[in-house]
């Protein structure tokens, strides 16, 4: 069924057409500037001849034609929806009711900012987590009152959560069965386990029928999950009186009552019907939804209409390539052949393929693109979006046909959801086997291995899930050998490494402990060097000792010498003054003395011949001899001596020298 009503998806995108008025303006400006600047260089008479194969017109209708080709992309990015079309889908899902209480002990601040407000905001999260599912809201105190009947529209809903507060219900009170009551008549005798009842409360229950109406439910197949509001502890109750006072709810007595949760007999409620009790905090909604709605059979909650507009951007977006094109191809100057190029270019654009033609000749890559150009127009279609899954995985493009796949699963069909997420499950297999590191490979596997398990748990019965689960068990486990392997020789290869660093060391070790008994050695050495410098040293001041005893003796003998020669002169100047005293018997007169050996002359011999008569000194002649010598440079016997003695010391001086100066350098380590 199709409706005539032309509407857009984005209206403000037609606020671009203004732009036209304005393009036509300067394009008119423009062409008169140019015959003005033209005028002035050409005279009027040559300006015909020189511009004959200008076309004005086609100048004009080359500019109308961009104008009109900007006009058609304005239209299209407005996306122009022409037409409806209505469709009747099977949803499935659960019926789920939330039961608030809202009676005065909610506005205890045990939870801040009261129970009521951390019940409301419960739902909420809550009503985030139920998708497809059907939702109902009651509230109840001393009786019960249902706020929002089963829907799929959660605005509405939420609309209905905000407007409970403690005065909605007239009767005070906590009355527990009024609740499960009001929620089973919500819900009516639909068939099957997908009905649940989620109860938000202190507990405060002052009516005891509320475990036997849980028990009551649990034969209709209702699943019961309690949530405690409060703390054990309790808290006071403030309310504003009449004159607009702050006070608490006080008891008969006027004594304040403190409100405590009553954690028992809500758990009696929930266990009665398989349920469970949680009490409220931050990730409770969360746990309801994953560990008791979820798990619950699904079933058929109805048929719904929905209503799908045309898209007919593509009308105006069309419109404005071949406007384009033409406006390319028409040029300025006056040429043939044009028509025939234009006509060539429009042909192929006056047939466009759909997705499906595309994909059915076996050309994935553009299978892609048409789907995709679809998919703009139609951004919600989940089978357009499980069509471009199916030619990207036939493109091997794997990455974009899992998220084709992915989105896929939001359908309300269930038949397009299971074969979605069996193709998603292909894909991960796929994308799997081409990745290279074991980890890509194992996660994208074992995703895969979740979803053919996901599937099989619906439907027993899906024969390719289960052999495509068992060969992906096998891949899994090959994956895991081949790790345990690399993992073994990798250990390999680190113990041999350690062993060969091992013998490194034990050869490093023998080493130095070879160059420490080289060490020792040579210290030995070094030591039995400097024993033998120590007996040099002490065979050297031997030597010294008898040197300077030697030295000693020479100086003994030097000074006898001297006494000696002392004596002699004394002894001489006696024999000499005796012998002259003494006459000459002979009578003749005594002759002179010798001459001196400085009175000799140059070739003369000293002597005396044979035979002649030794002549006697006379007084005193001895000392004029040794005073001569002394005078000429010669030495007296006792200087000779003494010289001989000076010799003798310096020579034995060098003699201990010699074995010093020739003595071994001593090591300095």
């Amino acid at each position: 069924m199709e409706t005539t009503a032309l509407t857009f998806a984005h209206p403000l995108w037609l606020w671009g057409l203004l732009i036209l008025p304005l393009g036509a303006g300067l394009y008119a400006w423009s062409a008169r500037r140019s015959r003005e600047l033209a005028a002035r260089f050409v005279a009027s008479r040559l300006l015909p001849v020189l511009a004959a194969s200008a076309s004005p017109l086609r100048r004009t209708l080359r500019a109308a034609t961009l104008l009109l080709a900007l006009a058609c992309a304005f239209v299209a990015l407005a996306q122009p929806r022409w037409g409806v079309i209505e469709r009747k889908t099977q949803q499935k899902g659960r019926d789920v009711v939330v039961a608030i209480d809202s009676s005065r002990s909610m506005l205890a601040t045990d939870m801040a900012p009261n129970r009521l407000a951390r019940a409301k905001l419960f739902t909420l999260d809550l009503l985030r987590l139920l998708k497809g599912d059907r939702v109902g809201l009651v509230a109840f105190a001393g009786s019960a009152f249902l706020q929002a009947p089963l829907t799929l529209d959660f605005s509405a809903v939420e609309n209905a959560l905000e407007e409970i507060d403690t005065t909605i219900i007239p009767k005070g009170g906590t009355n527990l069965a009024a609740a499960i009551s009001a929620a089973r008549e919500a819900i009516g005798k639909a068939e099957g386990q997908t009905r649940a009842l989620v109860i938000l409360t202190d507990g405060e229950e002052l009516d005891a029928n509320g475990l036997r109406a849980a028990k009551d439910a649990a034969a209709d197949g209702f699943r019961i999950f309690t949530v405690g509001v409060g703390s054990p502890e309790g808290s006071l109750i403030p309310i504003r009186t009449e004159d607009g006072r702050q006070d608490f709810v006080r008891d008969t007595a006027g004594k304040p009552v403190t409100s405590k949760l009553d954690s028992a007999r809500l758990e009696e409620i929930a266990a009665a019907t398989g349920g469970f009790y949680l009490p409220l905090s931050t990730d409770t909604a969360r746990e309801v939804f994953s560990r008791g709605i979820e798990p619950m059979e699904l079933g058929e909650i109805g048929e719904f209409q929905t209503k799908q507009p045309i898209e007919r951007y593509q009308w105006p977006l069309g419109t404005g390539a071949v406007l384009l094109a033409w406006s390319l191809l028409l040029g300025d100057r006056r040429r043939a052949g044009r028509a025939a190029m234009l006509a060539g270019f429009l042909v192929p654009c006056l047939h466009a393929e759909t997705g499906t033609e595309i994909y059915n000749q076996g050309d994935y890559p553009k299978a892609v693109q048409a789907y995709e150009q679809q998919l703009a127009g139609q951004p919600g279609s989940a089978p357009l979006q499980f069509n471009v899954g199916a030619a990207a995985y036939k493109a091997s493009d794997y990455e974009k046909a899992i998220r084709s796949f992915s989105e896929a699963l939001v359908s309300g069909d269930e038949l397009l959801r299971r074969d979605a997420r069996y193709n998603l499950a292909n894909s991960l297999v796929r994308q799997g086997e081409a990745a290279t590191e074991s980890d890509a490979k194992k996660t994208n596997w074992e995703n895969a291995l979740s979803h053919y398990e996901e599937i099989l748990e619906s439907n027993p019965d899906h024969k390719n899930a289960a052999t495509n689960r068992d060969v992906v068990k096998k891949l899994l486990e090959e994956l895991q050998k081949q790790q345990n392997e690399k993992q073994d020789s990798e250990d390999q290869k680190q113990e041999s490494e350690d062993q060969k660093q091992d013998s490194k060391d034990q050869k490093q070790d023998s080493q130095d402990q070879k160059q420490d008994s080289k060490d020792q050695k040579e210290d030995s050495q070094d030591q039995k060097q400097d024993s033998k410098d120590q007996k040099g040293d002490s065979q050297d001041q031997k030597q010294d000792s008898k040197d300077q005893k030697g030295d000693s003796q020479d100086q003994k003998q030097d000074s006898e010498d001297q006494q000696g020669d002392s004596q002699d002169q004394k002894q001489n100047p006696q024999n000499s003054s005796d012998q002259s005293s003494q006459p000459n018997p002979s009578g003749s007169p005594t002759p002179a003395p010798a001459p001196t050996p400085g009175e000799k002359k140059e070739g003369e011999l000293q002597g005396r011949s044979s035979g002649e008569p030794t002549p006697q000194p006379a007084q005193g002649g001895e000392a004029m001899a040794e005073s001569a010598e002394e005078k000429d440079g010669e030495m007296s016997p006792s200087q000779a001596r003494a010289l001989l003695n000076s010799l003798r010391n310096e020579e034995e001086k060098v003699n201990l020298m010699q074995p010093q100066s020739s003595q071994e350098v001593l090591r300095d380590w």
